[in-house]
């Protein structure tokens, strides 16, 4: 019963997160939450310069860095879709993973993401993405190309 509570309330504030409401998820932060966001591409560089090694690192800490990142999330109209969740472990111990898609709605940016989570009594303590992190980065570089073009155009326009 446990397990099949956490899938449901994984769902549900994923549903929610695509609806724009990053709120239920900021709420089953611990104080101490992290956030690791893999490669060299402007998510995992929001808060620190990016480490490289086979180590973990952290690239948000704490609930205000993960709700930049969440915020973030929402306005890039990013959405999930929820292939798979599977759940081991007691409440003081829960480890979540869960195979998911994301992109975004015009289909020019979209990745396979394998999500692991740390919680501990329903809070998360940690936050590990792992996705094709040069798909990230080929959509910072078209991102980074359009808003050069919208410079370029208002520039262009007369006063």
């Amino acid at each position: 019963m446990y397990k099949a509570t956490i899938r449901a309330l994984f769902r549900r504030n994923v549903r929610r997160l695509n609806q724009g409401d990053y709120r239920p998820l900021l709420k089953m932060a611990a104080p101490d939450a992290e956030l690791a966001f893999p490669g060299d591409n402007s998510w995992a560089r929001m808060f620190r310069p990016v480490e490289r090694s086979r180590a973990q690192h952290t690239t948000h800490r704490g609930p205000a860095e993960i709700e930049a990142f969440a915020q973030r999330f929402v306005e890039e109209g990013l959405a999930l879709e929820v292939d798979d969740i599977l759940v081991n472990g007691p409440p003081w111990r829960t480890r979540i993973c869960a195979r998911v898609t994301d992109g975004t709605p015009d289909g020019v940016y979209v990745n396979r993401a394998c999500v692991f989570v740390e919680a501990r009594w329903g809070r998360i303590h940690r936050w590990e993405d792992y996705l094709d992190t040069e798909r990230i980065a080929a959509w910072d570089r078209h991102r980074e190309g359009r808003a050069a073009e919208v410079e370029d155009t208002a520039e262009a326009v007369p006063n």
